[in-house]
């Protein structure tokens, strides 16, 4: 299983943020970069959570940290700018998942929803077709962007896992690849069965259901109960702002340290430069 790695010696840097939003949609931007301007790399971010009751108290976790993980973020190795957004499937909860992928869909004109139900899948193909990933990057700065898509079910109508989530899962997985959106998979505690091997394949890659799936540059982790869910979140926008696994213009750190945060890992070993 593949682990997201990191600098061992990360350096304190300066952040600023601002939160916008409105009663609809919650976006919060920040990094560790002074400014968007002076920023090495740009990301637009979209955490997508099924917000059925077996989530209700990882949306509660995630919701509590992440305005603090955005804004004091410290990436080792880049100076980064970050867009956030949290969003329900079909719900929403609390005050940073108080939008949902199916009213954002079909509040845009003449556009059809891919999913009606608490599904991962369409909702990642809902929002690689129809997110509003602005790449304003200038000069030598870089842009990316990613869907984190959190759940304990499969990505096609709950559990049990099975055909119809591999097909979905494949799908999303090539528009990924095609559209070069880093997609990272996270389970929450106690997934149900085959759960953890379909979101990391969905992600990083693999053979399942017949298909063969490539890697989008993205991850995979799983948290359980007691996990430091800012830390956790601050591992994904830094991994995410360096170009995920895709990234080729950052040297491989020179001391290496693996996370635990009882996580079954993170796909992220960066490659060295060419």
């Amino acid at each position: 299983m593949k682990k997201f790695i990191r600098s061992a010696l990360a350096s304190a840097i300066v952040s600023t943020a601002v939160v916008a939003g409105s009663a609809q949609a919650s976006a919060i931007t920040g990094g560790d970069a002074l400014n968007q301007a002076s920023a090495d790399s740009i990301l637009d971010i979209v955490f997508v959570i099924d917000t059925s009751s077996s989530m209700w108290d990882d949306i509660t976790a995630i919701g509590t940290v992440a305005q603090q993980a955005v804004q004091n973020l410290s990436c080792p190795e880049i100076d980064c700018y970050i867009r956030a957004r949290f969003m329900g499937i079909t719900g929403t909860r609390g005050t940073v998942f108080n939008e949902t992928v199916s009213s954002y869909v079909l509040a845009l004109p003449a556009t059809p929803l891919s999913n009606s139900s608490e599904d991962n899948g369409p909702a990642v193909i809902d929002l690689i077709n129809h997110y509003a990933w602005n790449n304003d990057a200038v000069g030598d700065q870089k842009y990316y962007k990613a869907v984190v898509t959190i759940g304990d079910e499969g990505t096609e109508q709950g559990a049990p896992v099975n055909q119809a989530d591999y097909d979905v899962a494949y799908a999303a997985n090539q528009l990924a690849i095609s559209t070069g959106t880093l997609l990272i998979g996270w389970v929450t505690d106690d997934p149900s069965a085959g759960v953890t091997q379909l979101f990391d394949t969905m992600a990083t890659g693999g053979s399942l259901g017949g298909y063969a799936f490539g890697d989008t540059g993205g991850g995979y982790i799983q948290t359980v109960n007691g996990s430091d869910i800012q830390r956790t979140l601050e591992e994904i926008l830094c991994f995410a702002a360096s170009g995920g696994t895709t990234n080729q213009d950052l040297p491989e750190p020179g001391s290496l340290a693996l996370l635990g945060l009882g996580l079954a890992g993170l796909g992220a070993a960066r490659r060295a430069r060419k």
